[in-house]
C-alpha cells in the first residue's frame, strides 16, 4: 500500500476552497469596503486648483544691445529655476499675502502650493491645495500673479544695474570728452537701457487662471471603496487558502486516495439526522438501511460491485471493516454493505468484533444478550448466537416484497448478525486466540460473505490482530473529519503489520454544490477497564 505523490492543486481544489471558505472572503471584502468608507468619511476633504504660466523669451536685450543681460540663455534651466522659486521665494509669498489680505503666514501660504515645469510646452503649473475651494483658487491665482511680478522686477533690476554702470561711465567723462563719439555711444546705450527696463516682462505671463473646484480631489470615496474591496478580496482569499492549508482534515476523495495509496471504493453522502431510520424505529439515530434515505442505495451498490473484483480467488470472502478513530462510519458501512449484499441474494454474516464499544446491536435494535464473547469463551457455538435480520425492513417503500436482484434465496433470510455479547475484560486476548480464527473459518464456510466490524486502528490493536484471518481490510474515513495525520499514521500501522487493504469508503461526501456535512468524532476511552466513552 504505497502512497502516491502529492498532486499539485488544480482548478477543482481552488474552487473547493472558495466554496468552503466563501464566508471568509465575503467578510474580508465587506470589512475592506467598510474600512475604506470610514476612512474616507474621517478625512478632511481637500480641494485643488491650478493656474498656468507660459514662458515667452523676447531677447529684447540682445536685439537692442547685442548682448544677453537677463541670464535666460538656457530655456530648460530657466523653467526649472522658476518652478522652484514659486514655493521657495519668501518675497512671492509675502506678495500673495498682501494681495489676498490673508491672515495666513507667508510660510503657510507657501506650503499650500507646488509648481511643476512642463519643458515640452514651456509651461509652469501652479497648484494650490486647501480645505476651502475658494481659497485654493485664490491662492493659485495670487501666486501666478506675484510670480509674474517677481520675474518682471528681477529682470528690471538686472537692466537697471547695467544702466547705472553706463551712467557712472558718463559721469566720469571730462567736459572736453562729452562731444566725442565715445560719449555719444554711452549716451545712446544709456537711453536704450532705460527703454529696455520699462519693457521687461520677465518672460512669463498668465496663460490660464485657476477656477474654483466643485469637488474635492481627496478623499476619493468611490476609488477608496473599490480599493478596499480589492484589498479585502486579496486578503480574504489569502486567508481562506492559509486556513485551508493549515486545516489537516481530508476534504476530498482524491486526497484520501493519495494518502492511503488505495482506491476509494464508494463515496457515501451525508444523511439528514431527522430522516434516519433509527428515529422512526426507536433505534439509534444512525443512517442504517435504505427505507428513509434512498441516497444510500446507489453508493452501497457501487461498493458491493467494487468488492466483486477483489473476491475472484475466494468466492466466500471475509472482509474486515475498520477506521482510524471512532465516529468515522465503520459500523454504519458494515451494516449497510451487509444489507446491500443480502438484497443482492447473498447470504451474509456480520460479526461484531468490537468488544469494547459495540454498536451493531444498537443500530439494528436487536437486543442481543449473547454473542461473540460467549463463543470465544467456549460457552456457545457460532450458530447458536446468530440472529436473523430482515433485510426487507430496510428497503424503500414498495420494495419489501421484491425477491433478490441476484439468486433465488428470499432476501429476508439472507442476513445474520453475531452480536458482541457481554463485554469481556480481556478483548485483545480473546480476539487473538485460536478460537477466533476457527470461528471466522466456520462462518466463512456457511456464508457467501462475512463482514467483521472492529475497533479503530489508532486506538487499539484488535483490527491488526484480526486482519490475519480475513481476505482484505476496508477502511472507513469521514471527509472533513479524519485528518491527514491520522490517515498517515493508520497507513503506517497497516503497512508494518502487512495488512492487505483493498480500499476505502469515503463518508460525508457532497450532496450538493459546496455542501459538506461537518461532524466531529468522539474518542475511545481505553485503560484498565477497556471501556469507551458514550457516543452521541
Amino acid at each position: 500500500m504505497e502512497p502516491e505523490l502529492q498532486e499539485p492543486l488544480g482548478l477543482e481544489d481552488y474552487l473547493r476552497v472558495v466554496r468552503e471558505r466563501a464566508w471568509i472572503i465575503v467578510a474580508a471584502v465587506i470589512i475592506g469596503a467598510l474600512a475604506a468608507f470610514a476612512y474616507s468619511q474621517s478625512v478632511t476633504p481637500l480641494y485643488s486648483a491650478s493656474a498656468s504660466l507660459v514662458y515667452e523669451k523676447t531677447n529684447l536685450d540682445t536685439a537692442l544691445l547685442g548682448t544677453q543681460l537677463t541670464g535666460e540663455s538656457n530655456r530648460l534651466r530657466t523653467l526649472e529655476t522658476a518652478a522652484a522659486a514659486v514655493g521657495q521665494d519668501v518675497s512671492i509669498a509675502e506678495g500673495v499675502k498682501t494681495q489676498l489680505g490673508s491672515t495666513e503666514s507667508a510660510e503657510a501660504l507657501s506650503d499650500m502650493v507646488s509648481a511643476r515645469a512642463d519643458k515640452d510646452r514651456d509651461l509652469i503649473t501652479i497648484e494650490a491645495v486647501s480645505a476651502d475651494p475658494g481659497q485654493a483658487a485664490g491662492v493659485a491665482n495670487a501666486f501666478a500673479d506675484q510670480f509674474v511680478i517677481y520675474r518682471q522686477n528681477a529682470a528690471r533690476k538686472t537692466v537697471a544695474a547695467a544702466r547705472d554702470v553706463v551712467k557712472e561711465q558718463l559721469d566720469a567723462l571730462k567736459p572736453s570728452e562729452l562731444q566725442g563719439s565715445y560719449a555719444l555711444m554711452l549716451q545712446e546705450k544709456y537711453e536704450t537701457l532705460r527703454i529696455l527696463e520699462s519693457m521687461q516682462t520677465g518672460g512669463f505671463s498668465v496663460l490660464s487662471q485657476a477656477a474654483v473646484p466643485q469637488s474635492p480631489f481627496t478623499p476619493r470615496t468611490t476609488r477608496n471603496i473599490l480599493l478596499g474591496l480589492l484589498v479585502g478580496l486579496v486578503v480574504g482569499a489569502g486567508l481562506a487558502f492559509l486556513i485551508d492549508y493549515l486545516d489537516k482534515r481530508v476534504k476530498d476523495e482524491r486526497t484520501l486516495e493519495n494518502e492511503l495509496g488505495v482506491p476509494v471504493l464508494a463515496a457515501i453522502p451525508d444523511v439528514d439526522r431527522r430522516r434516519r431510520l433509527g428515529k422512526d424505529r426507536g433505534r439509534s439515530a444512525a443512517p442504517v438501511g435504505f427505507a428513509t434515505h434512498r441516497s444510500l442505495l446507489e453508493p452501497f451498490r457501487t461498493l458491493r460491485s467494487s468488492l466483486q473484483y477483489f473476491s475472484v480467488e475466494n468466492q466466500r470472502p471475509v472482509w474486515l471493516i475498520t477506521s482510524a478513530l471512532s465516529r468515522e462510519g465503520k459500523t454504519v458501512t458494515t451494516i449497510n454493505l451487509a444489507l446491500s449484499l443480502a438484497l443482492s441474494g447473498k447470504r451474509v454474516i456480520v460479526v461484531e468484533a468490537d468488544l469494547r464499544r459495540p454498536m451493531v446491536d444498537t443500530y439494528l435494535g436487536l437486543g442481543a444478550r449473547e454473542g461473540l464473547s460467549d463463543v470465544l469463551a467456549g460457552m456457545k457455538q457460532p450458530t447458536e448466537v446468530l440472529q436473523l435480520v430482515k433485510a426487507t425492513d430496510y428497503l424503500p417503500a414498495g420494495g419489501q416484497n421484491r425477491q433478490a436482484e441476484m439468486g433465488s434465496r428470499p432476501m429476508h433470510r439472507n442476513l445474520y448478525v453475531m452480536a458482541s455479547g457481554p463485554l469481556p475484560p480481556n478483548p485483545a486476548e480473546l480476539l487473538s486466540s485460536a478460537r477466533m480464527a476457527k470461528v471466522v473459518k466456520e462462518l466463512a464456510e456457511t456464508a457467501d460473505c462475512v463482514l467483521i466490524d472492529t475497533p479503530p486502528v489508532l486506538l487499539v490493536s484488535d483490527a491488526l490482530v484480526l486482519s490475519k484471518h480475513v481476505d482484505g481490510v476496508i477502511l472507513a474515513a469521514r471527509l472533513n473529519s479524519t485528518t491527514r495525520d491520522e490517515v498517515r499514521e493508520m497507513r503506517s500501522l497497516l503497512d508494518r503489520a502487512g495488512v492487505r487493504v483493498i480500499g476505502t469508503v469515503a463518508g460525508g461526501t457532497k450532496r450538493g454544490p459546496g455542501y459538506y456535512r461537518k461532524r466531529g468524532y468522539g474518542g475511545y476511552k481505553y485503560g484498565y477497564d477497556y471501556g469507551y466513552e458514550a457516543e452521541e
